[in-house]
């Protein structure tokens, strides 16, 4: 009976097994299957996040770069250039720089795909230029995603190439907008992480490129201040000189008024004496004579001669002297009175070329060489011709003492443009320093030995060219050589 029994109870103990078993495998499946979905998740959220990792990354990269470029002493183009490249690589597409007006124009575009970076070249008269710049308008100078029928005419080709289109906007100039454009095919590669990116980084080239531009008016501003301020400063310093030699002219001409009336009156007084002298010289010379016919002299050491001779020498040196005394006289009354008596037009280059044919003989025995450069058909100016043939000279003169006996060049130059003459005079003396510049021009004054120079040469010179309405500079360096500059208006 037991065993019976216990027959019995095996086979239900091995089925009840057997049940057992097949309900703990369905279990350890249905955990598997949920460890494994629990993994693949995980593997997922993973994935997913090291992709945003190197999204985040390269969104930092892309800011930090452009951070580093912007904020350099590059240039405006090198900013707009690195920003293209930049973006190109960020977004694996083509990209283009285009400005426009009423055209666009598209100087730089660069891309991964060549077939279409090749196409978006050539399509820079596709753009309906218009409706963009009223996007941009609208968007209150933000990037902006358009269609491809938004960017493009509607017969473009390139709708077919590409479907979306974003626009970063740099800045506006002349009536001109400037941008980045970057192209997309489809919408696989729109990211909106990405696109905040760009806005980021258009914003902070933007700025960039603005303060580059506010610098670039400021240093042409700064320029123009500068040459203003440079042509105010000669101004002023010529007033000043002019204000100077009105004055002294007027001293001038008192002088030499007052000097004028005794030299005048003594130097004709010593021409008679000179005269009374040659008659003397006549009597006392027959009276010798008929002494020594007579065989008596009255002079044994000839006293009588010797003081005959000493008054004749005594009345030259006095008339050279005198002639010295008018001639500075004349300079004087020049200097004081050179106005506009007796204006014509005459050709400048004839006038020097009558002044070096009145100094040849002045250069004829000193290693000194003049060179001409002498623009042919050059305007006339207007003027006293022996006036200005005076401050050539008082010049070639002058150049000639700075190169004394050294060997050296004087070089004549003249030229033109819409307004004035110009004449130049260069020789390759000794130069002068500052000092010597700034009272070049006053009466008197003279670097020249005792008895050499009057110092009125180029004081009257000053005035010549101030009473032609024109502009008289040097450029001087020591051991340089010296450069007079003399510009004459043109008549109208």
């Amino acid at each position: 009976m037991e065993k019976e029994i216990s027959n019995g109870i095996l086979p239900n103990n091995l089925k009840l097994n057997k049940n057992l078993e097949k309900l703990t495998y369905k279990k350890l499946e249905k955990e598997n299957k949920l460890l494994l979905d629990e993994n693949n998740e995980l593997k997922k959220q993973l994935q997913a996040q090291a992709e945003y990792e190197q999204s985040k990354q390269q969104q930092l990269e892309f800011l930090t770069f452009l951070a580093t470029v912007t904020f350099s002493k590059n240039k405006v183009e090198t900013i707009i250039q690195s920003l293209l490249e930049r973006c190109v690589s960020f977004l694996s597409t083509s990209c283009s720089y285009i400005y426009c007006h009423e055209k666009a124009n598209a100087p730089l575009t660069k891309g991964i795909e060549y077939e279409l970076t090749e196409k978006v070249k050539q399509a820079e008269n596709d753009i309906n230029v218009s409706q963009v710049v009223d996007n941009i308008k609208q968007a209150q100078n933000e990037t902006i995603l358009l269609t491809a029928d938004e960017f493009f005419y509607p017969e473009s080709l390139m709708k077919t190439q590409v479907e979306y289109v974003v626009v970063l906007p740099l800045f506006s100039i002349l009536n001109q907008s400037h941008m980045i454009v970057v192209f997309f095919q489809d919408d696989s590669n729109l990211d909106s992480l990405k696109l905040q990116t760009l806005e980021s980084g258009r914003q902070l080239v933007s700025i960039a490129i603005r303060r580059k531009l506010a610098e670039i008016k400021l240093d042409k501003k700064y320029s123009e201040l500068s040459k203003v301020n440079s042509s105010l400063k000669n101004t002023q310093k010529q007033l000043t000189q002019s204000e100077k030699m009105a004055s002294i002219g007027q001293l001038a001409a008192g002088i030499a008024h007052e000097i004028n009336n005794p030299v005048g009156y003594v130097m004709s007084n010593i021409e008679s004496l000179k005269d009374y002298m040659s008659q003397f010289d006549n009597f006392f010379s027959l009276l010798i004579q008929e002494n020594k016919d007579a065989n008596f002299t009255s002079d044994p050491d000839n006293e009588l001669e010797f003081l005959l001779e000493d008054s004749k020498e005594i009345i030259s040196t006095c008339v050279g002297g005198l002639t010295r005394v008018k001639a500075i006289v004349q300079d004087l009354k020049t200097f004081s009175h050179s106005g506009s008596e007796g204006f014509i037009s005459f050709s400048l280059n004839e006038a020097i070329e009558t002044v070096l044919n009145l100094i040849a003989s002045e250069f004829k025995y000193d290693e000194c060489d003049i060179k001409t450069k002498l623009t042919a058909n050059i305007p006339e100016v207007f003027g006293t011709k022996n006036q200005i043939e005076q401050v050539l000279m008082n010049i070639l003169i002058n150049a000639k003492h700075a190169i004394n006996k050294d060997k050296g060049t004087i070089t004549i130059e003249t030229f033109a443009n819409s307004e004035f003459v110009f004449l130049h005079i260069t020789d390759t003396g000794c130069g002068m320093n500052d000092k010597t510049k700034q009272r070049l021009f006053d009466p008197f004054f003279t670097t020249k030995e005792v008895g050499v120079g009057t110092g009125l040469g180029l004081s009257i010179s000053y005035k010549i060219i101030e009473a032609h309405r024109g502009l008289i500079e040097v450029e001087s360096e020591i051991n340089k050589g010296t450069c007079f500059k003399i510009s004459l208006p043109i008549p109208e």
